[in-house]
């Protein structure tokens, strides 16, 4: 018996559970925001620079800021869930030739996880470039 079963996977990897096979598939990609990256703010869809961590929970920030970021405007329904970790982040289309004198007056905002989409920039000088997986 050939050790084929599809065109692009070994039997052993066909034989495997689905969620077994995409946990090692994506073990390697970053699909979450880390400070000094970039994101999409999947609303208004522009584009963030990712400053810090602010909090590990919403519930967290909540008791922090005494802001309920869950129900807040279009989160509920969006992916924002409870776990959600809070990043503070800037708007690219904030910055200006003007604006770089003074960094201190750009405006910040806090963001849920589940609003922000993963900018995986770092791909870009991988060894094959944008395409590699």
């Amino acid at each position: 018996m050939s050790d084929q079963g599809a065109i692009d996977a070994d039997v052993d990897d066909a034989t495997r559970p689905y969620e077994e096979r995409l946990a090692n598939a994506l073990a390697d990609i970053r699909t979450e925001p880390v400070p000094g990256s970039l994101a999409i703010d999947i609303v208004s869809r522009q584009l963030l620079f990712v400053r810090r961590d602010v909090a590990d929970t919403l519930g967290e920030y909540h008791a922090e800021e005494g802001f309920d970021l869950a129900t807040y405007g279009p989160h509920p329904w969006l992916p924002v869930h409870a776990s959600d970790s809070v990043f503070e982040c800037y708007y690219l289309s904030d910055l200006s030739m003007d604006s770089l004198d003074d960094l201190g007056d750009l405006t910040s905002y806090d963001f849920p996880r589940g609003r922000l989409a993963t900018v995986p920039v770092e791909r870009a000088w991988s060894d094959g470039g944008i395409g590699d997986v």
